[in-house]
Protein backbone atom coordinates (compact mmCIF):
# COMPACT_ATOMS: atom_id res chain seq x y z
CA UNK A 1 0.00 0.00 0.00
CA UNK A 2 1.54 3.09 -1.20
CA UNK A 3 1.00 5.94 1.16
CA UNK A 4 1.63 9.99 1.31
CA UNK A 5 1.98 11.89 4.15
CA UNK A 6 -1.01 14.93 4.84
CA UNK A 7 0.53 17.65 7.52
CA UNK A 8 -1.51 19.26 10.02
CA UNK A 9 -1.35 22.28 11.97
CA UNK A 10 -2.70 22.38 15.40
CA UNK A 11 -4.29 25.98 15.01
CA UNK A 12 -6.30 24.69 12.19
CA UNK A 13 -8.02 22.18 14.67
CA UNK A 14 -10.88 22.89 17.73
CA UNK A 15 -10.38 20.86 20.62
CA UNK A 16 -13.46 18.94 19.45
CA UNK A 17 -12.39 18.35 15.64
CA UNK A 18 -8.83 16.97 16.86
CA UNK A 19 -10.88 14.22 18.71
CA UNK A 20 -12.71 13.78 15.85
CA UNK A 21 -10.01 13.14 13.57
CA UNK A 22 -9.09 10.59 16.25
CA UNK A 23 -12.09 8.98 15.83
CA UNK A 24 -11.65 8.99 11.78
CA UNK A 25 -8.74 7.42 12.60
CA UNK A 26 -9.83 4.51 14.48
CA UNK A 27 -12.40 4.03 11.12
CA UNK A 28 -9.53 3.62 8.84
CA UNK A 29 -7.53 1.52 11.21
CA UNK A 30 -6.28 2.52 14.05
CA UNK A 31 -5.69 0.28 16.34
CA UNK A 32 -3.00 1.35 19.07
CA UNK A 33 -1.33 4.59 20.81
CA UNK A 34 1.60 5.47 22.26
CA UNK A 35 2.02 9.29 24.21
CA UNK A 36 4.60 10.25 26.00
CA UNK A 37 4.65 11.53 29.66
CA UNK A 38 6.71 14.80 30.59
CA UNK A 39 7.95 16.35 34.02
CA UNK A 40 9.69 18.39 35.67
CA UNK A 41 11.37 15.62 37.78
CA UNK A 42 10.86 12.21 38.20
CA UNK A 43 8.02 12.73 41.31
CA UNK A 44 5.68 15.19 38.83
CA UNK A 45 6.12 12.99 36.16
CA UNK A 46 4.74 9.79 38.10
CA UNK A 47 2.70 12.59 39.75
CA UNK A 48 0.87 13.26 36.26
CA UNK A 49 1.62 9.79 34.80
CA UNK A 50 -0.48 6.90 37.36
CA UNK A 51 -4.18 8.73 36.50
CA UNK A 52 -3.85 7.78 33.02
CA UNK A 53 -1.94 4.27 33.62
CA UNK A 54 -5.01 3.57 35.76
CA UNK A 55 -7.24 3.89 33.51
CA UNK A 56 -5.17 2.08 30.19
CA UNK A 57 -3.51 -0.18 32.18
CA UNK A 58 -5.93 -3.00 31.26
CA UNK A 59 -5.45 -2.27 27.54
CA UNK A 60 -1.93 -2.12 27.44
CA UNK A 61 -0.30 -4.01 24.62
CA UNK A 62 3.33 -4.13 26.20
CA UNK A 63 6.07 -2.41 24.08
CA UNK A 64 7.22 -3.44 20.84
CA UNK A 65 9.35 -1.70 18.08
CA UNK A 66 7.52 1.35 16.34
CA UNK A 67 7.92 4.54 14.43
CA UNK A 68 8.49 7.81 16.49
CA UNK A 69 8.41 11.39 15.72
CA UNK A 70 11.85 12.36 17.74
CA UNK A 71 14.73 10.98 19.11
CA UNK A 72 17.84 12.07 20.51
CA UNK A 73 19.15 10.36 17.45
CA UNK A 74 18.21 9.32 14.06
CA UNK A 75 18.57 5.75 15.36
CA UNK A 76 16.12 6.58 17.80
CA UNK A 77 13.35 7.47 16.05
CA UNK A 78 12.67 3.68 16.00
CA UNK A 79 12.41 2.22 19.27
CA UNK A 80 11.04 0.42 21.71
CA UNK A 81 7.31 1.98 22.85
CA UNK A 82 4.58 1.56 25.52
CA UNK A 83 1.49 0.90 23.43
CA UNK A 84 -2.22 0.49 24.18
CA UNK A 85 -5.36 -0.64 22.41
CA UNK A 86 -7.33 2.64 20.92
CA UNK A 87 -10.89 1.90 21.94
CA UNK A 88 -13.20 4.03 23.69
CA UNK A 89 -12.20 4.00 27.13
CA UNK A 90 -8.28 4.50 26.31
CA UNK A 91 -9.16 7.44 24.42
CA UNK A 92 -10.95 8.85 27.13
CA UNK A 93 -8.26 8.63 28.86
CA UNK A 94 -5.89 10.80 25.97
CA UNK A 95 -8.81 13.37 26.57
CA UNK A 96 -8.17 13.36 29.97
CA UNK A 97 -4.36 13.42 29.26
CA UNK A 98 -5.07 16.39 26.56
CA UNK A 99 -7.70 18.31 27.30
CA UNK A 100 -7.16 20.90 25.09
CA UNK A 101 -6.80 18.45 22.27
CA UNK A 102 -4.97 15.99 20.44
CA UNK A 103 -2.61 18.40 18.66
CA UNK A 104 -1.88 20.61 21.90
CA UNK A 105 1.16 21.37 23.57
CA UNK A 106 0.59 22.85 27.20
CA UNK A 107 3.53 22.30 29.06
CA UNK A 108 2.19 23.56 32.43
CA UNK A 109 2.89 22.83 35.64
CA UNK A 110 4.80 20.20 36.66
CA UNK A 111 3.71 17.09 34.64
CA UNK A 112 2.49 16.99 30.72
CA UNK A 113 1.60 14.79 28.21
CA UNK A 114 3.17 15.16 24.71
CA UNK A 115 3.44 13.58 21.23
CA UNK A 116 0.88 11.15 20.54
CA UNK A 117 0.86 8.53 18.32
CA UNK A 118 -2.15 6.55 16.38
CA UNK A 119 -0.75 3.41 14.55
CA UNK A 120 -2.24 1.38 11.97
CA UNK A 121 -0.86 -2.21 11.81
CA UNK A 122 2.51 -1.65 13.46
CA UNK A 123 3.04 1.54 11.26
CA UNK A 124 2.34 5.10 12.08
CA UNK A 125 -0.85 6.60 10.95
CA UNK A 126 -0.80 9.59 12.56
CA UNK A 127 2.28 11.41 14.73
CA UNK A 128 1.92 14.49 16.13
CA UNK A 129 4.89 16.43 17.65
CA UNK A 130 3.78 18.51 20.10
CA UNK A 131 6.29 21.55 20.37
CA UNK A 132 6.74 21.77 16.87
CA UNK A 133 2.99 22.26 16.18
CA UNK A 134 2.54 19.83 13.23
CA UNK A 135 1.50 16.40 13.03
CA UNK A 136 1.65 13.49 9.41
CA UNK A 137 -0.96 11.74 8.61
CA UNK A 138 0.30 8.66 6.44
CA UNK A 139 -2.92 7.84 4.08
CA UNK A 140 -3.32 6.38 0.50
CA UNK A 141 -4.66 8.64 -2.36
CA UNK A 142 -8.10 7.27 -1.46
CA UNK A 143 -7.63 8.33 2.08
CA UNK A 144 -6.49 11.20 1.74
CA UNK A 145 -9.44 12.57 -0.88
CA UNK A 146 -11.39 11.08 2.33
CA UNK A 147 -9.76 12.97 4.96
CA UNK A 148 -10.74 16.38 3.11
CA UNK A 149 -14.39 14.99 2.37
CA UNK A 150 -14.74 15.13 6.26
CA UNK A 151 -13.45 18.35 6.34
CA UNK A 152 -10.21 17.87 8.10
CA UNK A 153 -7.76 20.50 7.02
CA UNK A 154 -4.48 19.19 5.97
CA UNK A 155 -1.15 21.10 3.76
CA UNK A 156 0.94 19.36 1.27
CA UNK A 157 4.08 20.70 3.35
CA UNK A 158 4.49 21.39 6.85
CA UNK A 159 2.64 24.09 7.25
CA UNK A 160 4.75 27.30 8.16
CA UNK A 161 3.96 28.68 11.62
CA UNK A 162 4.34 32.63 12.83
Amino acid sequence: MSSIKRYLAPADFTVEESWRLVEWCREIGADEFTVDCIGSDARAQATTWQPFEKLVKPFSLGEDTRERMSGTTADDLTRSTRLWEMNPVTVGALQQALPNGLLSYDPEGRGWFEDPILYREGSLLLGVLSHEAFAVLRLTVVESMRLTAAGFPSHDSLPRMG
